[in-house]
């Protein structure tokens, strides 16, 4: 036997030794690379499921309706003058859709009627006549007919405490109806009903309304409606 056996004997024993450790390196499993994608998306807070029966709350926008429109009512118009030949005077009153007239000539022609108002005209009527017409915003203008007879007329509009005036009650115990036409030029055209006969009557004072009838004092109203009480009709 050689005097190198042995050594030689211990360097194969090393070199196979390291082959092993090698080969054990390669046998053992990699770690499994991180997934960033997957990693990142675990970190957040799941959402929190709403509970069955529970809606979700409405936008304030979608909750709260939106304003409609207003349409604008026009304010109460008043028109007096006289009618063509001053036969007569003629108050018209227009509030809204609906819309009143008297006519009368101080003795013993008057009349109340009542209509609509619509398109720019108003059609009236009453028990004693008609009135058909057409108006604006300055003017109305027709024709009107009491007990047969007819006239034609373009009346302006007026201001308080130009206008018409009415009073309706019982006094004395007798039904009164009167009207008062109050003009521009401070002129005033009035008549009384009582108990269905028409007469002549006081003036009124424009300030307050007072007139005295059948020797006590009453207060007649400035006419802003378009309508009025039947009574006298």
């Amino acid at each position: 036997m050689s005097r190198n056996g042995p050594l030689i004997t211990l360097l194969a024993g090393g070199v196979l030794g390291v082959g092993l450790l090698v080969a054990g390196m390669a046998a053992t499993p990699a770690e499994p690379a991180v997934d960033d994608t997957q990693d990142a998306g675990s970190s957040q807070t799941p959402a929190t499921p709403a509970a069955a029966g529970e809606s979700a709350e409405p936008s304030p926008s979608a909750a709260t309706p939106e304003p409609e429109a207003s349409e604008e009512t026009p304010e109460p118009a008043s028109y007096v003058g006289y009618v063509d030949g001053e036969h007569a005077s003629v108050a018209v009153v227009i509030d809204g859709a609906e819309a009143i007239a008297y006519v009368c000539d101080g003795a013993s022609i008057e009349a109340w009627l009542k209509g609509t108002a619509a398109d720019g005209r108003v059609e009236l009527t009453g028990a004693r006549g008609t009135l058909s017409a057409a108006y604006d915003e300055s003017a109305v203008t027709g024709e009107v007919a009491v007990d047969g007879l007819t006239w034609t007329f373009d009346v302006a509009q007026v201001a308080p405490p130009d206008g018409l005036y009415r009073f309706a009650d019982t006094v004395s115990g007798a039904e009164v109806v009167g009207g008062w036409i109050v003009l521009p030029d401070g002129s005033q055209i009035g008549a009384v009903n009582i108990d269905g006969e028409t007469q002549p009557t006081d003036g009124i004072d424009p300030a307050t309304g007072q007139v005295t009838i059948e020797g006590t004092a009453v207060t007649a109203e400035l006419q802003v409606d378009g309508s009025f009480d039947e009574r006298g009709e």
